[in-house]
């Protein structure tokens, strides 16, 4: 299962690069597909590396694609907030402006620590300490997995990006 997902996601990037190649123009990869393949990737793996029974996992699925969004949404709101004080820096923001966007990025950090602990405290009591412990595994396992399909991606779209690019004269 696990190749199979893999090999399809990879397929669908490479299909999307080369249309978008054909195309000369990269379109970014909306949100929402980005979404849809972690909300996929964490649902079809879920209860086969945590053996949770079709029962358990009923009741966990509303929980885990809430604390997908809520990631997602979090994750959102971290990216922009670094990019700003990214700019603030770089271009000589005031020290209010940089303070409030250091507080964003903080906040942000906050919430996805009390969206982790809120998500394992409702389905622990679901669970086997061996299932607990399979949940927390399988979480730094597919964060990191995921984190590198995305990286892929966005190379993978920077990348035909870049070859998109009209590319200057030689005299």
């Amino acid at each position: 299962m696990k190749r199979f997902l893999a090999v399809s996601l990879i397929l669908w990037i490479a299909a999307a690069a080369g249309v978008a190649q054909q195309r000369q123009a990269v379109p970014a990869i909306p949100n929402a597909a980005l979404r849809d393949v972690v909300l996929g990737f964490y649902v079809s793996q879920f209860q086969q590396q945590t053996e949770v029974s079709d029962e358990v996992f009923a009741k966990i699925l509303p929980v885990l694609r809430q604390f997908i969004q809520e990631r997602f949404d979090i994750s959102t709101r971290r990216t922009r907030a670094m990019n700003q004080v990214r700019r603030l820096v770089n271009q000589g923001g005031s020290e209010e402006d940089i303070k409030q966007g250091v507080h964003e990025v903080d906040k942000a950090d906050a919430d996805t620590q009390a969206n982790q602990e809120h998500f394992l405290t409702t389905i622990d009591p679901l669970l086997t300490p061996r299932q607990q412990a399979k949940v927390r595994l399988f979480e730094a396992t597919s964060d990191q997995r995921i984190r590198q399909i995305l990286d892929r991606i966005q190379n993978a779209t920077n990348g035909a990006r870049q070859n998109a690019a009209p590319q200057p004269k030689q005299n």
